[in-house]
């Protein structure tokens, strides 16, 4: 009897390999160490060989194969390095050189395009053709955050394709055809994808730029680091360049179980919000003026108003704040200050219907697994994590149900009764609807009903689990009868000190009228943030802190994985967040004597079960790596 399997052996370059049926050649030879030259191959994408750069031997056809579309077979026997495919590599390459402009020495590409890369490793030496080059338009504006220089475009539809495949927005089109086809927009339409830097990043060569970014550096002038992208709770990795201590760009770091290798505007073209124009020093108001002073007079100062008010104190902590400082802020406002009111996030209610961890949680990844996902809330969804949408859309590619649907009745509807994995993406606000819709899930289909909440802010998540709730501590624990009053609820709570921790522009403290006219009225007004902000002139102390891009320490994205985030520019004279907040506990008697972040997430981590690194290793959430 015949035995089936779903593994196939074959041959490249005299070494054998056992791989999955389906796998393309291009993915078996890369398995062995051996690289094929591509230009329109993506592994995200489908294979439509237009490039030919890969071309390779294959033992018994009789012409040479695109390894990027042609999938493996049992016993098959393929050459990579003989003296027909190189011939063949000659020529492609000699072939799109032919019109190609000597842009080198002024391409943004320049140090990490392909083209550069495979001329050195597999092209002629010289070209064989000389007659003028044909030419294209050049840095015709797409949008406003991109540049399309058509003399440099090779075709290989990689581009359009994402506009296809990937975001499902079809913006962009080959025009024309023959030596004539160009890239475009339809009627020359601005562009207006949120994916739009994708691009720039999938380009092969410098035919799409970022305005951003143009002329600004080469790659080997930038200092690169691996860090979390500030935008929102997808928790998305990235690469944030800087070169003389500036930022220069955020770049996709694949993560596939988070963000897909994607990124989207908002985050991308982010980083100038993060950018530090100067250098600001502590500021207390004295008869009504605001005057510098010392990082330690300042905290001084701070914390004998505080301790004035004591349990009449509320804290506000950023979304965009780190577990660390958090975990340190939550501790003061609770511990040394004994009050109960704390809050964060913009107001709408998300920590006082927080997410409590637990079985039923759906990691980002596993959307695709599923067979129906109700997207609770349509687009307001998708616009709090617009990469969730690349996902969404992957998904309903590979076959699952995506239903978008505005309350509960339609979205139990919308699920049929032999349903064997349904998700759940919402907004945290709408917890106690998601709950509810849940339990009726349950009863009504076969298989596992989980969900995905989304918070605000790249660590709204973290902030909830860590006890930034008026009416749970660190670990949802209880608070035995000690709870809180949630923002909205302050002034009737009598509270007459407030301290403002905000951590990033892109999610800071939105106070309406009539809140400022409350806070203007407090007796004390703490203001610890990273730039200048709109309440500087109702606060008592100021206290610069850093940003984002400036911190070392983790934050938890919307499915609980923690990730961590690392300086990518030096904040020279500004003081850590967390060493703020400990100097104004000791100056108000506690004893704390951290080192650095890694000491306070010990603690963390003690407090907080779930956040221990063995739990985190369980749930295989926690991402070293990052």
């Amino acid at each position: 009897m015949a035995v089936v399997t779903d593994q196939v052996t074959l041959t490249v370059d005299g070494q054998s390999v056992t791989v999955a049926k389906g796998t393309l050649i291009l993915d078996a030879a890369k398995k062995l160490g051996i690289e094929i030259p591509i230009f329109c191959s993506h592994p995200k994408m489908e294979p439509v060989a237009v490039c030919r750069m890969c071309l390779v031997e294959v033992e018994k056809m009789p012409k040479l194969q695109p390894a990027c579309a042609v999938y493996v077979m049992d016993g098959m026997v393929v050459r990579t390095r003989t003296e027909q495919v190189h011939r063949y590599q000659n020529g492609v390459l000699e072939f799109l050189l032919a019109n190609h402009p000597l842009d080198c020495p002024i391409c943004d590409k320049g140090g990490e395009c392909p083209l550069q890369d495979q001329t050195y490793t597999y092209g002629p030496g010289a070209s064989r053709y000389d007659f003028p080059k044909k030419h294209f338009d050049k840095a015709v504006p797409l949008s406003d955050k991109i540049l399309l220089d058509r003399e440099r475009c090779v075709l290989c539809w990689r581009c359009t394709r994402f506009s296809a495949e990937i975001s499902g927005e079809r913006e962009l089109a080959l025009i024309q055809r023959g030596k004539d086809t160009i890239i475009g927009t339809f009627n020359d339409q601005p562009a207006r994808s949120e994916y739009q830097g994708n691009w720039t990043e999938i380009c092969p060569v410098g035919a799409l730029t970022s305005r951003q970014y143009r002329f600004i550096s080469r790659p080997w002038d930038l200092d690169r680091t691996a860090t979390i992208c500030p935008g929102c709770s997808m928790g998305c990795n990235i690469h944030a360049d800087a070169r003389h201590n500036r930022l220069g760009r955020f770049q996709a770091r694949e993560n596939l179980a988070v963000d897909d290798g994607w990124l989207c505007d908002f985050g991308r073209y982010s980083f100038p919000s993060f950018q530090r124009e100067g250098i600001e020093r502590p500021r207390v108001r004295r008869d009504g003026r605001l005057e510098e002073v010392s990082y330690e007079e300042a905290m001084a100062a701070a914390a004998q108003s505080l301790r004035r008010a004591g349990p009449a104190t509320a804290g506000w902590a950023s979304p965009a704040a780190t577990n660390e400082e958090l975990f340190l802020f939550q501790r003061l406002l609770r511990e040394v200050l004994a009050t109960p009111h704390l809050d964060h996030g913009r107001g709408r209610g998300e920590a006082a219907t927080a997410l409590e961890p637990d079985d039923a949680a759906l990691p980002i990844a596993d959307l695709e697994r599923c067979d129906h996902v109700l997207l609770l809330g349509g687009q307001a969804v998708i616009d709090a994590a617009p990469v969730l949408h690349l996902r969404l859309f992957k998904s309903e590619r590979k076959g699952v149900r995506v239903h978008r649907v505005d309350d509960a009745r339609a979205a139990l509807e919308a699920v049929p009764a032999e349903a064997q994995a349904v998700g759940i993406v919402s907004s945290l606000g709408r917890k106690p609807e998601v709950d509810s819709l849940q339990g009726k899930l349950a009863r009504k289909v076969k298989g596992s009903v989980r969900r995905l909440l989304v918070p605000d802010g790249p660590n709204g998540r973290g902030a909830t689990d860590l006890g930034f709730d008026p009416g749970r501590g660190p670990g949802y624990a209880s608070l035995d009868g000690k709870a809180g009053r949630a923002r909205p609820d302050w002034e009737a709570a009598g509270v007459r000190a407030l301290y403002l921790f905000e951590a990033s522009p892109l999610h800071d403290f939105q106070a309406s009228g009539e809140e400022r006219e409350w806070i203007q009225r407090l007796e004390t007004v703490v203001l610890q943030r990273p730039r200048p902000s709109p309440l500087d002139d109702l606060a008592h102390v100021i206290l610069p802190g850093r940003t984002f891009v400036e911190k070392a320490g983790t934050v938890t994205n919307m499915e609980g994985r923690v990730q961590r985030i690392r300086p990518a520019i030096d904040a020279a004279v500004v003081r850590d967040d967390w060493k703020i907040l400990q100097g104004i506990a000791q100056a108000l008697g506690a004893d704390w004597r951290y080192r650095d972040p890694d000491e306070v997430f010990a603690d963390l981590s003690r407090a907080v079960p779930a956040y221990r690194a063995d739990r985190i290793g369980e749930r295989a959430l926690w991402s070293e790596r990052a």
